[in-house]
This record gives structure tokens, sequence and C-alpha cells, in this order.
């Protein structure tokens, strides 16, 4: 009987960029592959990136009260844990240097990370009865709709991302 050997995974993450990989293709190979695809879809990924980064989502709520909720739902009952509470602080941050420079129309500017984790929070509370769960909704459903325009804008930069691994690798997308 033979024996098999199994090897312990290590734990050790390898990351390679295709064209490091592409010094080592035979020269054939790389001349097939596409340099201007490669380059343009480099340069969306590029853009994308750089107005994510900088991009900020309007979340409408019904009124100046809803905030105040809001923030004193963030300060006072979201449920974090461990390093999660760097989260918490960081939204109430934002909130009060948002409050500080003026709310208009009871909109709230946020880019996405912070959307996101205010869903987050909010998503992981619960209540009891009718008017909790008015409380609640009025306060959620300002931001799921923000986070649906946050999720397809991070939906479009994975898709180039995809576009610019398969152009590297010589491949089409379906």
């Amino acid at each position: 009987m033979a024996k098999s050997s199994k090897s312990k995974p290590s734990g050790k993450t390898l990351s390679v960029d295709a064209s490091e990989l592409a010094g080592s293709m035979p020269e054939d190979m790389v001349g097939k592959l596409d340099q201007n695809r490669i380059k343009q879809a480099q340069k969306a990924l590029d853009e994308s990136r750089e107005k994510l980064k900088t991009k900020v989502y309007a979340v409408q709520f019904d009124s100046a009260e809803d905030i105040d909720a809001f923030q004193s739902f963030m300060e006072n009952d979201a449920e974090w844990k461990e390093k999660e509470a760097l989260g918490v602080m960081e939204i109430c941050k934002i909130l009060s240097d948002l409050k500080k420079k003026g709310v208009k129309e009871n909109i709230l500017y946020m880019t996405a990370l912070p959307l996101e984790a205010s869903h987050y929070f909010l998503s992981k509370s619960s209540g009891r009865g009718l008017e909790q769960a008015r409380k609640f909704i009025s306060l959620l459903k300002p931001l799921e709709s923000s986070l649906q325009l946050a999720k397809a804008d991070a939906q479009e930069y994975q898709d180039l991302e995809k576009e610019l691994a398969a152009a590297q690798q010589g491949i089409a997308l379906a």
C-alpha cells in the first residue's frame, strides 16, 4: 500500500500580476497579447478607481428628525464587536462633520464605505412593535436606496478588473 502524501497549507498567499508572467512567457505568446486592449483596460480601471475614491452618494431622509435619529442610533445603539467599534467611531465623526457643515433638504452625502457600514450597523438592530418598526424603516430605507447605487458602481469596478485580467491572459470575456 503506497503512502499518500498530504501537504499542509502554508497560510501564505501568492499574488502575481499577469504582466510579470509575460516576461517569462515565450516571445511568440507575448506578441499575441493585445497590448492596446490591456492599456485600455488598465486605463479604465484606474479612472474608475479614482472616481470611486471621491464619489459621494446622496442619502435622502424624510426629515431632520430622521437624521437626528440616525445619528443618535449610531452614537448610542449601534451594536458592534471588536474592531467594528472603529467603524462606529468613523461614522459618528462623519455625521458630526456633515451636520456642522449644514444639512440641506435632509440629504447626507456619504462615500461608499461609511454608507455600507451604516447600513450594516442598522441592519443588525432589532426592535419590537409597530412604532419601532416604522422608525427603523425610516432610517434604513434612505440608506438602501443609495447603497444600491454604490453596489452598482462596485460591480462595474469588478467587471473592469475582470476585463483587465482577461486582456492580460489573452482571453475574451463572454
